[in-house]
């Protein structure tokens, strides 16, 4: 029977939309600050630059007094600092911040450029001396772009990563690439698209007279054959768009839905290319300034699977990637790296895209090949090529496979699904329960009524596992409604819903009511499931837990051991569900008193755990700390 249901709070109007959207862009800059000392500053002048300046970061503190720039810059730790200073006053502030960590990079903007050039050979930290305040900006803007390309560059696998349902953080964050091109792939792009992204870019750039000319020139001349194109011109969009990439936000992704699902079947196209040519193997390279943490990470990682944390860009020419890795710095903290990337072209994925641009790009002279977002390499070797420290590469085909992977054993968990359901499901078992989130909302839109029901459902589990249990209640009861309504094809499903709403019920301690709706999920399944699914195990396992909690251990352990048996009968990938149940059992006769029957149970719990677990999980910590303490009792 469909249950009764309070209103649900309506999304944000356009202009909240973005302008929380552009907060996001522009929080994610927190990495460093922008801290501007003149004394001689006019108020108008305050308000104007720094209006463009926010453009490049949003963080910008001005400073008249020496005395209280000083006591700012002192106090930050953990981020750094660029500043601009004027040159009047270059050689006071210089001396004092020469020695201090934090501080970055310096930029001196004054009237007459030839007065202050003796300061570049005396302070390193100095990146120019700039009379015109757009060179200022646009030098800014360049240190800011190296900046991030030093930090925060590469996401690891460990090839033999024992499960994919419970990752590590960092492959986690591995996986999250490479299921971009599944998020892409589903997302509308449309004119309205196409509207929301040019309306995001102009608020994002407004008071930037250069680039919203060219969001003007995109709005009116762009076509879908040209991404290629707009994307190697380095302007607007390469520059808004790789800031959104390293940011890992769904909802983001959606906002510039068009532009990048062009951009990824332009790259196809010119793919193909390559898989027609007569070339069989390709060697390509890449050069740039590594930050030094980053590279020792890379060392500790060779072996593993790395994936870029956005579009890679590489060239066909050595040359001109050592030429990369060779721009000046002045910096002691970075690495000269130069990638040596190989592909044995007939032995990779039609899949993993990259892509000949040279001929698109409006600079040809690069010989530029660039790789689609979810390209995975193998990192082979470290050599010493001085100044460059050479990390040989090939391009693999593992994450493709990992990611099938996933993706398979996420839909084997709720049957009939569309691609889109799981994708969101996987974010959220990624632990990306806010992107889950945004992700469903926006599918509503575009729903079908059959997945209108699951969509609904994982919104709810999204806010259930932030632990706005209230909120989530409100969705299972509009999911299971639907299914009830659609009659008893959905009576599987609709039990799935019944078993959340439990699990809600026993977050609040409420296990009668807990235990009712386990119930009435169990007596839907054991109707319209075979009786070895795993759905019918979960639910056994759910009553068991429930009737624990209520003191009843003998009822329980009854369930106990239905759900062992069930979950024996299951795929693999129950195996983790398995453990935990065999936990319980563990738990059960150890307050028994029947220590060598409880350590039975653990030591079997224990040996699933160590197949498909990482080894410091909570679940194999705990399993381990219940067979020492019954150890010590021997």
């Amino acid at each position: 029977m469909a249950e009764a249901i309070e209103p649900i709070n309506k999304r944000r109007n356009n202009f909240t939309f973005n302008q929380s959207l552009i907060d996001r862009i522009r929080q994610s800059q927190n990495n460093f600050k922008l801290i501007w000392f003149d004394p001689n500053i006019k108020p108008e002048d305050v308000t104007k630059k720094t209006e463009e300046l926010r453009v490049i970061n949003d963080h910008i503190n001005v400073f008249v007094h020496l005395e209280k720039c000083m006591e700012f810059i002192k106090s930050i730790k953990s981020e750094k600092i660029f500043l601009i200073t004027s040159g009047a006053q270059a050689p006071e502030i210089l001396s004092q911040v020469l020695n201090l960590d934090q501080v970055d990079s310096v930029f001196i903007f004054c009237m007459v450029k030839e007065r202050h050039e003796h300061l570049l050979t005396e302070y390193n930290k100095i990146i120019g001396i700039y009379t015109k305040f757009d060179d200022l900006c646009k030098s800014i803007e360049e240190e800011f772009d190296n900046f991030n390309k030093r930090i925060e560059t590469f996401s690891c696998f460990e090839k033999d990563e024992p499960s994919t349902k419970d990752l590590s953080k960092e492959s986690a964050k591995f996986l999250w690439y490479q299921l971009f091109n599944y998020v892409t792939a589903r997302l509308p792009r449309n004119q309205q698209a196409k509207e929301q992204m040019i309306q995001l870019c102009k608020d994002y750039y407004h008071g930037n007279k250069k680039e919203m000319e060219h969001i003007q020139e995109f709005e009116e001349k762009y076509r879908s054959e040209n991404a290629i194109n707009w994307y190697s011109k380095n302007g607007f969009l390469y520059k808004i768009l790789n800031k959104v990439l390293r940011i890992e936000s769904v909802e983001l992704i959606h906002a510039f839905r068009f532009f990048i699902g062009d951009l990824s079947e332009n790259l196809r196209c010119q793919h193909d290319k390559i898989f027609l040519s007569k070339e069989k193997f390709l060697i390509l390279y890449r050069g740039f300034a590594l930050d030094t943490k980053e590279f020792d990470r890379l060392k500790q990682s060779q072996g593993k699977l790395i994936s870029t944390n956005g579009y890679f860009s590489t060239s066909r020419k050595e040359s001109k990637a050592r030429e990369y890795a060779s721009k000046s710095t002045k910096r002691n903290d970075v690495v000269r790296v130069l990638f040596h990337i190989e592909i044995d072209i007939e032995k990779i994925d039609k899949d993993i895209i990259f892509a000949d641009i040279a001929e698109l790009s409006d600079n040809p002279d690069e010989a530029e090949v660039l790789f689609d977002i979810n390209a995975c390499f193998e990192i082979k070797s470290f050599q010493e090529d001085k100044p460059f420290q050479v990390i040989k590469m090939k391009l693999s085909n593992e994450g493709q496979k990992i990611t099938k992977k996933f993706v398979e054993s996420t839909s084997k968990e709720i049957e009939g699904t569309s691609n889109s359901i799981v994708i969101g499901r996987l974010l959220c078992d990624l632990g990306e329960h806010d992107e889950s989130q945004k992700y469903f909302e926006q599918l509503l839109d575009s729903s079908t009524d059959a997945d209108r029901a699951w969509i609904e459902f994982n919104i709810g589990r999204a806010l259930d596992c932030k632990g706005q249990l209230k909120e989530a209640e409100k969705y299972y009861i509009r999911a299971y409604n639907r299914m009830i309504e659609d009659g008893p094809k959905r009576f599987k499903d609709a039990a799935h819903v019944l078993n959340s709403r439990g699990d809600v019920n026993y977050r609040h301690e409420k296990y009668d009511e807990a235990l009712k709706y386990n119930q009435m999920a169990l007596e839907m399944q054991e109707k319209w499931c075979p009786s070895d699914h795993v759905d019918i195990a979960k639910s056994l396992m759910n009553i068991g837990k429930n009737l624990t909690r209520q003191e009843k251990h003998d009822k329980a352990l009854d369930y106990f051991q239905q759900a062992s048996t069930v979950f024996e009968k299951c795929s693999p990938s129950s195996s983790v569900d398995l453990a935990d149940t065999l936990n319980s059992l563990g738990i059960y006769h150890e307050t028994q008193k029947n220590p060598k029957i409880a350590l039975d149970y653990f030591k079997r719990a224990l040996t699933l755990n160590a197949k498909f677990l990482p080894v410091d999980h909570k679940s194999v910590q705990k399993t381990k700390d219940a067979i020492s303490r019954l150890n010590a009792t021997k």
